[in-house]
């Protein structure tokens, strides 16, 4: 009897082993921050029933949530139960592998921690640049209600420029850090390719159940995620020798370290993370405030302080604070009143500090998305990627658009005039703010510059290079100041500004000179606009008025910018372009 159950329990094992399966990669698609790998492979069922499948020689570490896997096959056919499990052989680790993997381990420790600092740095100058600004905006304000120490005053602002000062040093010195960091990065990655041959690690494997009705062919499709390649957009623009036409194309810069090489495979680039969290918003409970106190003056009247603090900055390093969340520093001057019953003339507190442009960059990708450009688009062909994690570059899409051209100058920021092509969007194009584009006038290469986005309503804006044939210039023609008024006396300045343009071309051209419109922020000090400023500007930009100027062949042009500032005799008046 037992020499009947042994044999049938043995082929009842035999028929249960899983048929290795050769699936070579045939495509990957690639997001920016991580890439889908799919494999193919093919087999015949010689019956029907319940087959078991292995894919072998899988990167090491693959979880279940990293799987996605589809079976085609005679009909009916279905697809039942899925693992993963690592190869069972065993890994001799070198000492010389291990000393690389330590040495990569802390590097990656020492970039988190400059990350991390370089990231406390840009909060903490971001505090300080809105509590110098709401200072300087609030000083003319308190005049009404007590003088306050000027040595006070200029101490508290010699402490602000100080500390903002140290904070821009700070950052500077971590940036030249990581750039050291990198190359010792790049040294040790080098390294490590050089045994990258050797079988450090165990490979996955995964184990696929397929039921199919009768014999037949089957197809197998297995995709897993790849946390180890991702790809970058970079731009061209190739402005036409005419000047008439616009050529836009995305590349995509792929780079990977999966340690598998991607050899022939068709590349899908997507713009998509499929890996943001899709929770939304909300609150979680209410807005907490807090408050700081500036020193008493000698008069005994305490100066108190207003600052906004964008949502998460702590307090701790100026003044005290709490350091809760989502502070916003109140005024303890309106405290007082409010506790007093005084009426309150004060304005009504700006709004907190825009947040750091790569939330800005951020916010930008997911509106892209939102509105329809979270695109897959596929590379014509079949590509090789290998892994070695530099980058590859390979074209996307191409658009052309006709654009508008100009010559723009701002004399009061720099003397210099710049070509400049704006465009609308390309329909299905998309466009990744602050991405590099390198732009050409033909087949002159005439540098690069980031992607803006810019405001609803605007068009995009290229810049390609400045324009030899304008000579600019700013001078203060005149700026004088002096004592106004019969009864109350009043300090005035007026300022009058020359912004020239001269063309030492053959053919005339049109000029758009952009200056910045000074705005008062307080009822106190008043600003006008003398009627000697020339006419004929337009605010297309919020705060920036453009002339547009014809110049004739050897022409030139003056644009005269004249105002009048009155303010308070006992009062600061900060963001006046003042120079004795």
């Amino acid at each position: 009897m037992r020499l009947t159950v042994l044999p049938i329990l043995a082929l009842t094992l035999a028929a249960q082993e899983p048929t290795v399966l050769k699936a070579p990669i045939t495509r990957v698609r690639l997001h920016p921050d991580e890439a889908w790998v799919t494999r193919v492979g093919h087999a015949r069922m010689e019956e029907g029933g319940t087959h078991r499948i292995q894919i072998e020689g899988l990167p090491s570490g693959l979880r279940l949530d990293d799987l996605q896997v589809s079976a085609k096959g005679p009909a009916g056919t279905s697809l039942g139960d899925v693992s993963v499990q690592s190869d069972t052989r065993t890994v001799a680790e070198t000492p010389e592998w291990k000393k690389l993997e330590s040495e990569q381990d802390d590097l990656k420790d020492r970039r988190d921690g400059l990350e991390s600092q370089i990231e406390a740095l840009k909060l903490e100058e971001a505090y300080l640049k809105a509590l110098q600004a709401t200072q300087d905006k609030e000083i003319s304000a308190r005049m009404v209600y007590g003088k306050p120490d000027p040595a006070g005053l200029l101490d508290l602002g010699k402490a602000l420029q100080g500390q903002l000062a140290q904070v821009l040093q700070q950052q500077r010195r971590f940036r030249r850090d990581l750039e050291k960091l990198g190359k010792e990065e790049s040294l040790l990655q080098a390294e490590m390719q050089k045994q990258q041959g050797k079988d450090r690690v165990a490979p996955s494997r995964v184990t696929v159940e397929i039921s199919t009705p009768v014999a037949g062919a089957v197809e197998v499709d297995l995709s897993y995620r790849n946390r180890q390649a991702r790809w970058t957009p970079v731009y061209d623009a190739r402005l036409s020798e005419d000047r008439k036409h616009l050529n836009l194309t995305l590349y995509a810069a792929v780079s990977q370290r999966s340690g598998e090489d991607w050899d022939s495979v068709r590349l899908e680039i997507s713009n998509a993370r499929p890996s943001r969290s899709l929770s939304f918003a909300k609150y979680e409970g209410p807005q907490s405030l807090a408050w700081i106190q500036f020193p008493a003056n000698p008069s005994g009247r305490e100066m108190n302080g207003l600052a906004f603090l964008a949502p998460g900055t702590v307090t701790s390093g100026f003044g005290g604070g709490s350091g809760a969340e989502n502070q916003y520093v109140v005024d303890g001057l309106e405290a007082d009143r409010a506790r007093s019953n005084e009426p309150s003339n004060m304005a009504p507190p700006p709004p907190p500090p825009p947040p750091p442009t790569e939330a800005i960059q951020q916010s930008a990708s997911v509106i892209a998305e939102a509105s329809g450009l979270s695109t897959t688009f596929a590379v014509e062909g079949t590509k090789d990627v290998p892994s070695d994690g530099e980058p590859h570059r390979f074209k996307v899409l191409t658009r052309e658009v006709e654009p508008h051209l100009a010559l723009v100058t701002t004399p009061r920021l720099d003397a210099t005039a710049f070509q400049v092509a704006r465009f609308s969007t390309p329909g299905g194009f998309p466009l990744f703010p602050g991405s590099p584009v390198t732009q050409y006038v033909g087949a002159q290469r005439l540098g690069e510059a980031p992607l803006h986005l810019p405001d609803a309503g605007q068009p995009f804006t290229l810049g390609f290079g400045p324009y030899k044939g304008l000579r600019v210039s700013f001078r203060r023609a005149d700026h004088k100041q002096e004592t106004v008024g019969t009864f109350s006396k009043e300090r005035q300045w007026t300022l009058r500004d020359e912004l020239k343009i001269s063309s030492d071309g053959s053919e005339p051209m049109d000029v758009e000179v952009q200056d910045r419109v000074l705005k008062s922020a307080d009822d106190k000090a008043k600003v006008v606009a003398l009627p000697e400023t020339t006419p004929g500007s337009t605010e297309k930009v919020p705060g920036v008025r453009t002339w547009t100027v014809h110049l004739e062949p050897k022409g030139s042009a003056t644009i005269i910018v004249s105002t009048q500032v009155r303010a308070p005799q006992d009062g600061i008046v900060a963001g006046l372009d003042w120079k004795e």
